[in-house]
């Protein structure tokens, strides 16, 4: 017999990602959240008059023919989503020269063949791999893990065309393709705007999505999404358990029976997922009692590597800077200490001028993260001394203020507000272990690992969200949350359906 009830640990967009799927396919779910808002760190927050966008700075998928489409639209009805389409995916300055990385792929082989003549071969080979993917549709309509002969011919038949770039773009990492970069100027942007470990492909997909409008920023930003989602969910007639927090999974006979909240309360259940923190799920909700193989290469091996830690600092200044790309990158006169792991030479800034929310009219919101390698330095601060915790969040605000005010000119008389998350923020309000945003580096090593989806040896216990795939991401969440709900339906021998809001 199909169980009848699921209860879901987290109010993430992963969570409420597979506990809308489920609820579509006739299960009662219930997702326990310790805050008191949905979405994880799919979240915002308000200071003074500047609304915070704690996560999104894209969303892919956002607009149809875009493969992931039809699983954010059987979410929420895409169509209301009014989404914002960058001219560029960033901007990289030094002193007066510039290279902008613009969307579309005419203007930004022009663009680059201008500013770095010398690297011509690459650029042409860059921009063809671009050129060939525009019309490319990955096949994530349904999980590798339940593919059947006939699925996985139709995804071979689906590829055949982009197989042969695709490998080569495969094959070759972001750092290998910059490594033979000429100008210098075109070198440092690669290094610092695309991950290293990841394969060129990434980059090629990332400008796909640019060049076709697929990959848009939300108006209202990541807590208006998070609440589509969440009222969505419980139109379907789903539960969300707010301040409840879970402090322990009960098992029977190797199988996940009930939950224990942090008063005490127990819950009894047919099946368990968590789409919390890994760590914090595995070691202590269930007492590090079930480990299978792939568990222990995760945590207790060097093959999966956390993401680089970094602050999330946001400002709020009385000036309109619309006119600036909406993300620049600049090199910095003077290089700024972060912590005892952590110097920079370099500055990220964002502004959201582009959505009407997130400052009042003529004034503008900032955010910049840059990385803190010492993430336990501000974990153990916060909690040994309060007063030189925030001593040293200002002092770092501060640094970036007045390199900003340097490469943007009369700025920091206009600053209004300042707000400093460092990874204990991130641990305080997440649980994620390390305090990072984002859960697993892309490596090469990882990037063919198979999701931990369940633990052999424990039944009816799943996992989905970040830390159960091989590396971060919002879209990814989401779409892991359909799969895993795809899985659940095939293990309990139940029909998977799903309606498109439109």
């Amino acid at each position: 017999m199909a169980p009848k009830k699921a209860i879901i640990i987290g109010a993430g967009l992963g969570g409420l990602s597979v506990a809308s799927y489920l609820q579509m396919n006739g299960f009662e779910t219930q997702v326990f959240e310790k805050h008191n808002l949905p979405g994880g760190l799919c979240t915002s927050w308000k200071r003074k008059d500047y609304l915070i966008d704690g996560c999104i700075h894209f969303l892919v998928g956002t607009s149809q023919g875009e493969s992931t489409y039809p699983i954010l639209n059987g979410l929420i009805d895409m169509q209301k989503l009014d989404c914002v389409y960058h001219d560029s995916h960033f901007r990289m300055d030094k002193g007066k020269e510039s290279i902008t990385f613009y969307s579309n792929v005419d203007k930004l082989e022009k663009e680059l063949l201008v500013k770095a003549p010398e690297d011509k071969k690459q650029i042409l080979w860059l921009i063809k791999g671009i050129r060939k993917f525009l019309t490319i549709q990955l096949p994530v309509s349904k999980p590798i893990e339940i593919m059947d002969l006939p699925d996985k011919m139709k995804v071979g038949k689906m590829m055949l065309p982009y197989a042969i770039r695709m490998l080569k773009a495969f094959r070759i990492s972001n750092k290998q393709f910059t490594e033979k970069l000429k100008n210098p100027h075109l070198k440092k942007a690669f290094q610092i705007g695309f991950v290293d470990e990841l394969p060129v492909f990434s980059t090629m997909l990332m400008f796909v999505w640019r060049h076709n409008q697929q990959m848009g920023y939300p108006k209202g930003g990541a807590i208006h999404l998070s609440s589509l989602v969440a009222n969505n969910y419980i139109d379907l007639g789903g539960t969300i358990s707010y301040q409840q927090g879970v402090s322990k999974i009960h098992t029977n006979n190797n199988r996940a029976t009930a939950i224990e909240l942090e008063n005490g309360e127990v819950h009894h259940t047919d099946i368990v997922i968590s789409a919390a923190d890994g760590k914090s799920t595995i070691y202590n909700l269930l007492d590090g009692k079930y480990k299978d193989e792939h568990i222990v290469e995760r945590y207790e091996t060097s093959t999966f590597e956390t993401i680089d830690k970094t602050l999330y600092v946001s400002i709020g200044v009385n000036k309109d800077l619309s006119k600036e790309p909406h993300k620049t990158y600049f090199l910095l006169k003077e290089p700024i200490k972060i912590d005892q792991k952590t110097t920079l030479d370099h500055l990220e800034f964002t502004h959201y001028c582009y959505d009407p929310k997130a400052a009042p009219k003529g004034k503008s919101l900032l955010t910049l993260m840059p990385e803190s390698l010492d993430w336990e330095y501000w974990v153990d601060l916060r909690k040994k001394d309060i007063t030189a915790y925030n001593e040293q969040k200002q002092r770092v605000a501060n640094q970036l203020i007045e390199a900003l005010d340097d490469h943007l000119g009369d700025f920091k008389n206009h600053v209004e507000m300042i707000d400093v998350a460092t990874p204990a923020t991130y641990i305080r309000y997440t649980g994620n272990w390390t305090g990072g945003q984002n859960s697993w580096k892309a490596k090469k090593e990882t990037a063919k690992k198979p999701n931990a989806w369940k633990i052999k040896g424990l039944n009816n216990f799943y996992m989905t969200g970040q830390w159960a795939g091989v590396s971060g991401g919002l879209n990814l969440v989401i779409v892991m949350g359909n799969h895993l709900a795809q899985m659940i339906c095939k293990d309990f021998n139940m029909p998977f359906s799903f309606k498109q809001k439109s």
